[in-house]
């Protein structure tokens, strides 16, 4: 080791002079060096997301800005969207002058996705580190309304509650709660409701949906609904009508029960049941409270004091009754020409004042059936302004003037005689004829009511208050209306609301059935419009509210003086004008204390109204919705339901109820009442 050191170390000595003497002798050089590197990570550039939360199918629009340091936007870059699971529209174009360019990217599966980009301008990839989140959930899925248990007829209307926008719907109808074998579906639906058809009879039908958002995404079925079918109503059979005993038409015991008793059956679930009395007229009405069913059977203790009497004392010698029963579905079957014949018995003479208002009634009634009521309306009309011409004459000469109240309720009266007498026997309202300028009633309007074949069904001239009453049997019709001084259909009001008035009729068929009320307000054009008739229209509205005031202390004047005139002179005239005082009074007092119509309405925390909610009314015996109605754009509902014991609900899904006017329990004894409770409900936010 020593020897190899010693040899190094005399070479290195030799050897540095030479290398010494060329370091000295070389000429000095210089040369420039290019250094190359790749920038590949991109700080400053961004991507943007919107929306950064879509359903499935939804595209998502991503904007790539280009950006350098100081954040200038740099344009003429090309760039490639980089986002695994999601399918992906790449940008078509380099960044513009504002450094953005645009591509989108959606999924069809949900979950939680990365979008980054990259910048291939160069032909590498430089990374923007600025990557962002996309949210993919799944499509909403609809729910049902409520159904309820059973459904009327060999049909189905069901209805869910509404997305959003550009949605279908898909619905599928199925005997098995599990659809293993699927009866009919809907297809793809726009709209919120479809009914399904050829139900069959006893039958439980269930009902499942689900949506499609406007990109073909789908959501998973709902929860299954269900509802059984009930095509049949009850069946009704009389069994025995019981016996009156040793009573007749003139002697009677009043506490005398007749017990009747019928067998009410249904095939599927019996609901409610009545037992209904026909008057003289052919009208029917609750005239007995105490009966019941005793299992299959419906027991009437019918007290002959119950009975319609004549004059106020005697039975008539046969009475007529119905039995009516419904079923859960709604079903309903009437049995009528039930009757109990009372014997006769010897008639007590009926004093005179009484036997004279009869007969004149009578004799009315009579010539009213062979002579008018068989006219045209035209010349109905035409008739009544002339009666009453005559009428208001007589009674002027009758009284010397202290009378001159009874024209007008003669007028009255002979416009609703057919009504009072039973001409038209149940016949409603269906409608209020007003000028379009004044807003103010039309009376002596020629209304005429017309079917699809265009034949007349029915006529009648406005009462003082521009009603007309008419019994329509279910189907189409239309209305046409004819007034002195007026066209129609009216130019000046248009749609179907003239604040405080709503449903205005212009013309338009309408269809009567068993659901709907009919009720119109028709305006009607005065012929001659000018600004001083406008003003003198409100003149005469304030005037005429001093003179109703008026006429009500001319009638009970004028029927204290008919009662006296009668004492003095019982006369045929005098019986006529104190008999048309009794119509004319119960005309009077019906339009004094006569409520208006009224709406409940529902409305928002704020107190701003809800449109378009669902409310129902659930019978609590069976837990059944029985009755739906939705709020208009005024928040305005109504109900007219039977006696029984109800819930009234909020069925959208979407709200909460805060408050119910007189809380949501209803007890209601008496048929045909309005529910118009006002309801308070708060949206309930989605999270």
């Amino acid at each position: 080791m020593k020897i190899k050191t010693a040899l190094i170390t005399i070479l290195g000595f030799l050897i540095l002079p030479f290398f010494s003497v060329l370091a000295f002798d070389l000429p000095e050089q210089t040369q420039s060096v290019v250094i190359s590197a790749r920038i590949t990570i991109d700080y400053y550039s961004t991507i943007t997301l919107n929306p950064v939360t879509v359903e499935i199918y939804q595209p998502s629009t991503v904007t790539i800005r280009i950006l350098g340091p100081g954040s200038i936007p740099i344009s003429g870059r090309t760039v490639r969207i980089v986002a695994p699971g999601l399918n992906i529209t790449q940008p078509t174009s380099p960044t513009n002058s504002s450094g953005n360019t645009t591509g989108s990217v959606y999924s069809s599966v949900p979950g939680t996705y990365t979008v980054c980009a990259v910048d291939t301008t160069f032909g590498y990839d430089i990374q923007i580190v600025n990557c962002r989140t996309l949210y993919v959930i799944p499509v909403r899925i609809p729910t049902f309304l409520p159904e309820p248990y059973y459904t009327k007829g060999s049909t189905n209307t069901v209805f869910w509650n509404n997305i959003d926008s550009g949605y279908q719907y898909f619905v599928e109808v199925s005997e098995d709660p599990t659809f293993g074998t699927v009866l009919s579906n809907s297809g793809w639906v726009s709209s919120t409701s479809y009914q399904f058809t050829d139900l069959e009879n006893e039958k439980m039908y269930f009902y499942r949906v689900k949506a499609r958002n406007p990109y073909g995404g789908e959501s998973a079925w709902s929860s299954p609904v269900f509802s059984v079918q009930d095509t049949l109503p009850p069946e009704i059979t009389i069994l025995d009508l019981g016996d009156v005993g040793d009573n007749d038409t003139v002697e009677w015991d009043p506490n005398h029960i007749v017990k009747l008793v019928f067998r009410v059956t249904d095939n599927l679930q019996l609901d409610i049941t009545n037992f209904l009395c026909v008057d003289s007229k052919g009208k029917t009405y609750i005239c007995v409270t105490d009966y019941y069913m005793d299992g299959d059977n419906l027991i009437v203790n019918l007290e002959l004091r119950d009975l319609e009497r004549l004059s106020g004392t005697y039975l008539r010698p046969r009475y007529e009754f119905c039995v009516e029963a419904s079923d859960a579905a709604g079903n309903i079957v009437r049995v009528c020409n039930i009757y109990i014949d009372i014997p006769q018995g010897e008639m007590v003479p009926v004093p005179p004042i009484v036997e004279r208002i009869e007969k004149t009634v009578d004799d009315i009634n009579e010539a009213l059936d062979d002579t008018i009521g068989k006219l045209d309306p035209v010349d109905l009309e035409r008739i009544t302004t002339a009666t009453s011409v005559v009428t208001i004459t007589t009674a002027t000469l009758l009284t010397i003037g202290t009378l001159l109240n009874l024209p007008y309720f003669l007028l009255q009266f002979l416009f609703n005689l057919l009504s009072w007498f039973g001409f038209r026997v149940g016949a409603k309202p269906v409608g209020y004829v007003y000028d379009a300028i004044t807003k103010d009633p039309i009376s002596q309007a020629v209304v005429r009511i017309f079917n699809e074949e265009g034949k007349m069904v029915w006529s009648d001239v406005t009462n003082t208050k521009g009603y007309f009453s008419a019994r329509l049997e279910n189907g189409k019709y239309t209305i046409r209306v004819r007034a002195v001084n007026y066209t129609y259909p009216s130019t000046i009001v248009y749609g179907k609301e003239d604040f405080p008035l709503t449903n205005v009729y212009h013309g338009e068929v309408f269809e009567k059935n068993d659901d709907s009320e009919l009720n119109f307000a028709i305006p009607l054009d005065p012929v001659e419009v000018s600004k001083f008739k406008i003003w003198r229209e409100i003149l005469w509205g304030r005037i005429k509210s001093i003179v109703s005031i008026l006429q009500i202390l001319l009638f009970i004047i004028g029927f204290v003086l008919a009662i006296y005139m009668y004492a003095r002179n019982p006369y045929w005239l005098t019986t006529l004008v104190l008999a048309l005082y009794i119509p004319s009074s119960l005309l009077t007092l019906r339009n004094i204390f006569g409520k208006k119509e009224r709406y409940g309405f529902v409305r928002d925390i704020d107190g701003n109204p809800v449109e378009g909610i669902v409310i129902g009314l659930r019978e609590k015996e069976f837990d059944k919705v029985t009755i739906k109605r939705v709020t208009d754009r005024h928040g305005r509902y109504k109900m007219l339901v039977d006696s029984g014991s109800y819930l009234l609900e909020v069925l959208d899904t979407s709200f909460r109820v805060e408050s119910v006017e007189g809380g949501n329990e209803i007890v209601l004894e008496k048929n045909e009442q309005w529910i118009v409770k006002d309801i308070v409900v708060d949206r309930i936010e989605k999270s």
